[in-house]
């Protein structure tokens, strides 16, 4: 029921921004994390320029979940599931200020940071764990017209870290801490429609 009013909240608060939005994104990702290795994920954005300053608010959330030990192969292997059945889901969502070199040019770059609201499940039976803040940085650029559809290319960096909470005898309430690092590199790469 937390998470449940958490995910509502952050709807209601990016909805207005949306709303507003002048530019908006569909990509797939790729990041590789401390503690859960690698993982490939998908996600949304959305950005509102301050004018012609090249300077923006951005908002992105990206979707991962861990991936069994040959994902790729088991693309192509119907016995195989590309995710593990148990695994830990990550849902990121990153909010902070962009600032583009070239705003109106065909090619783009910018930098950016802000930061990361982390929300965290997981589907391991008897095991928990709280969702987290935290920051990140990235370094992307944009190529296409300024008002029209454009790809884009971007690397970021996240740094968090949280904790797994398992039961291990319910009837005496023992429990074992285990904290994961999330600090990590990753690519996100995509389809950047502006207007």
């Amino acid at each position: 029921m937390k998470k449940a009013i958490g995910v509502l909240a952050l709807i209601l608060v990016c909805a207005a921004p949306a709303a507003m939005a002048q530019q908006f994104e569909l990509f797939g990702s790729y990041w590789d994390t401390s503690d859960v290795d690698e993982t490939f994920g998908g996600g949304v954005g959305f950005g509102i320029p301050f004018g012609e300053t090249g300077l923006g608010l951005h908002a992105k959330a990206t979707y991962y979940q861990e991936l069994s030990n040959e994902p790729l192969d088991n693309v192509f292997d119907d016995d195989e599931g590309v995710f593990q059945d148990e695994s830990l889901e990550v849902l990121p969502i990153d909010v902070g200020l962009h600032y583009e070199f070239a705003p109106m040019g065909a090619f783009s770059p910018w930098i950016g940071a802000g930061f990361s609201y982390f929300m965290i499940d997981t589907t391991f039976e008897g095991v928990d764990v709280d969702d987290e803040t935290g920051f990140h940085v990235s370094l992307g650029s944009r190529f296409g017209a300024s008002d029209a559809t454009n790809f884009f290319v971007e690397a970021i960096y996240r740094s968090t870290e949280s904790t797994l909470v398992r039961e291990i005898d319910d009837d005496i309430d023992i429990r074992e801490e285990v904290a994961i690092d999330l600090d990590g590199i990753g690519v996100n790469a995509g389809i950047m429609w502006r207007f």
